[in-house]
């Protein structure tokens, strides 16, 4: 990435229009600043307020969605893989800590800013407080620390996000650096749950035992199985392999991706052998044929390329169609005010008093749609509290089986079992641990695969029953609409759709934003590429309705866990290795158990909050369409002083203003079209 991405040199790499990023987003940002204007403009000119609710204040409040769409990788692997060294290369500076032995205290989340910063939180979902400090305390915070007998301390912070101003992260690129698997369940069960807020893993394995069981029966098998097919395979550390054993070693690696089902393309194409140590050192030195030798340049066009073709098509349409709806709703509004200008005073009033049962009814359709909503979700949020119990109820029953539980040595609890009565009580809560990194799993499956798919099917029922409301309300609407404004617009088919993803895209509440939703589950792209009005091709109601299960809450499952060493270790002193074994399959079994109801709870209200979110978005554009309908209209009785000429400066200055918006659609239609034409070249359709 950073010989196209930093401009320090080197030759010009496949992935080198990638420095065209800041380009297009400045594009995208000009065509938003080109609406607001429109919008501030306009209602100014027709003295309306700019509430929340009004186009100009939805149009404020999701501005935002330029500088907060990112692309995050995720760069995964057992400890001591080399992966903080990798970063560092990347970035071409040691920013985190090193050392042979693990090194990395808990998940780091690298991102672009204007200044340097580091904020520390003490738990993995950003609750319980935040630390601001320096780099220079953050990396002594994130360094591993160890005791006088060598064991690890345990940090004080969960998570640290840092703020830098690399040109790698410039271009809405996150980069994650977990802590290493196969290390510490803790640290291990956060790396698992930021699996789920990831769009691409780059899987990092040592050399000298690439691809070992472990990584590839646990770990690999874990990231495809959570549905993550762009994943970037590094063999680091490959230096170290003996020159005449390097083929070998090269065509083994290639062979086991292969066989894992991910060739990504030509045989071996996305497996990188790497040295990242060298390629750190030849970058701080500027040694450019140091670089190349290390293996990295490679892997750097790959992921350049990928950013490129990928992470920019999931940005700019998102935004592009968002943006463009935007507009298209806009220059609809200004028709509309524009007709309400045409009409006399007196008709005006007459039309206006006359529609009052026609406002009371599609009031209550509003009300009535609401309800449906409701209800919908109450029926929902009793379901998944049910589903989610028995689950867990059945995971308890299953504990004793779990192969962590009866062979511990392949697991993080060690291998050989103490002697001391401390010692004991240790390896007992280790074992809790490794109990509770197994549920972890178990929980991230059963949320993407089984919970997921049931909850798209129940919104796709929804949908169906919602719709023929909405048909009936948005008729009689635009009925309304063309009494009180002579203007008649037709409802658009994919009104549903349409309102769904402008509800995900600014939030009831203010509590419902696009990044809050991993970027794989959010509204799926809407690939249109007309330049007139309302053209607005969508994606299937399944694809945009596939808003993601998160898991349940980590501290409840960490409770769960937390809840076993205490009760065995009053036995500890006395038990043998497999009494103690069995006593902690017995106690976590209980407290899985016990707490199933608690969990489920939990877990259900979290959803139906979301859900409520998302939904009554519909009920809150209808209502807000009404209100400024009907707004405009009294607006302009209540001016009725303005004479003919005022009102026709109004016209003109509205009709503008709309050619101004045809011309901005159709310039978002020309930005999308590359993105949206590579995207059917490659099979993916809309």
């Amino acid at each position: 990435m950073r010989s196209a991405m930093t401009g320090n040199g080197g030759s010009e790499s496949p992935g080198s229009h990638f420095d065209g990023w800041n380009t297009r987003v400045s594009e995208l940002r000009g065509l938003y600043l080109q609406i607001q204007d429109i919008a501030t403009d306009a209602e100014s000119l027709l003295g309306s307020p700019a509430t929340s609710s009004s186009r100009l204040g939805r149009l404020a409040s999701t501005g935002s969605v330029l500088e907060r769409e990112t692309f995050r990788v995720m760069v995964l692997g057992e400890f001591s893989s080399g992966k903080s060294t990798l970063i560092n290369a990347l970035l071409g500076r040691k920013l985190l800590p090193t050392k042979a032995n693990p090194a990395t205290a808990f998940t780091t989340l690298l991102r672009w800013g204007e200044h340097e910063r580091a904020e520390l939180y003490r738990n993995a979902d950003r609750t319980g407080g935040v630390t601001v400090t320096t780099i220079e305390e953050f990396q002594h915070e994130v360094s591993l620390q160890l005791d006088a007998d060598g064991a690890s301390r345990e940090p004080s912070f969960a998570l640290a996000v840092v703020s830098q101003p690399l040109d790698l992260l410039r271009r809405s690129v996150e980069l994650v650096d977990s802590a290493g698997l196969n290390e510490s369940p803790t640290r291990e069960q956060v790396t698992l749950q930021f699996l789920e807020q990831v769009d691409a893993v780059l899987f990092v394995t040592d050399a000298s035992r690439a691809f070992n069981m472990t990584e590839t029966d646990s770990y690999l098998a874990h990231v495809r199985r959570l549905g993550h097919r762009q994943i970037f395979y590094v063999v680091n550390q490959f230096d170290r392999i003996d020159e005449d054993e390097q083929a070998e070693v090269m065509a083994r690696c290639r062979h086991s991706v292969a066989r894992f089902g991910d060739s990504g393309g030509p045989l071996g194409d996305n497996v990188f052998f790497v040295s990242a140590k060298n390629a750190l050192k030849a970058r701080l030195a500027q040694n450019e044929a140091g670089v190349r030798a290390s293996g990295i340049v490679e892997l750097e066009k790959a992921l350049e390329t990928f950013c490129m073709l990928d992470a920019a098509r999931v940005k700019f349409v998102r935004i592009g169609e968002f943006l463009r709806e935007n507009a298209i709703g806009l220059r609809q509004h200004l028709q509309e005010q524009s007709g309400i200008l045409l009409r006399s005073t007196a008709g005006l009033r007459e039309s206006l008093e006359q529609s009052q049962a026609v406002r009371d009814a599609l009031r209550r359709s509003i009300r009535e749609i609401r309800e449906v909503i409701d209800r919908w979700i109450e029926d929902m949020e009793d379901q998944i509290r049910s589903r989610v119990a028995l689950f867990l109820q059945e995971l308890a029953a299953e504990v004793p089986g779990w192969p962590i539980a009866t062979n511990p040595s392949r697991s993080t609890v060690g291998r050989l079992f103490p002697v001391t009565r401390s010692g004991r009580e240790e390896y007992a809560r280790k074992l809790g641990d490794s109990y509770t990194i197994t549920l972890q799993r178990r929980l991230q499956l059963f949320a993407k695969g089984t919970l997921e798919g049931e909850l798209t099917k129940r919104q796709e029922e929804l949908g169906r029953q919602l719709t023929p409301l909405l048909q009936h309300h948005e008729a009689a609407f635009a009925d309304l609409r063309t009494d009180l404004s002579g203007v008649r617009i037709e409802p658009a088919p994919d009104f549903l759709l349409r309102t769904l993803a402008l509800s995900i895209g600014w939030g009831e509440s203010g509590r419902t934003r696009a990044e809050d939703i991993p970027l794989p589950y959010r509204p799926g792209p809407m690939l249109g590429v007309g330049t007139g009005a309302g053209i607005f091709g969508v994606a299937g109601l399944a694809g945009l309705l596939s808003l993601g299960v998160a898991i349940p809450p980590l501290g409840v499952v960490l409770g769960i866990g937390a809840a076993v060493g205490p009760l065995v270790a009053l036995g500890a002193a006395w038990l043998s290795e497999d009494k103690l074994r069995a006593k902690a399959t017995e106690q976590f079994a209980a407290a899985l158990l016990a707490s199933a109801p608690h969990t489920a709870k939990a877990y259900a209200e979290s959803r139906a909050t979301n859900l409520r979110e998302v939904w009554h978005g519909i009920a809150n554009t209808l209502e807000s369409s009404l209100e400024e309908l009907v707004d405009g209209v009294q607006r302009t009785i209540d001016a009725s002083r303005l004479d003919e000429q005022q009102k026709q400066h109004l016209r003109d200055a509205l009709y503008a203003h709309e050619q101004r918006l045809t011309t901005i659609e159709k310039s978002i239609g020309d930005f999308l079209r590359p993105y949206v034409a590579d995207r059917l070249a490659a099979g993916g359709g809309a």
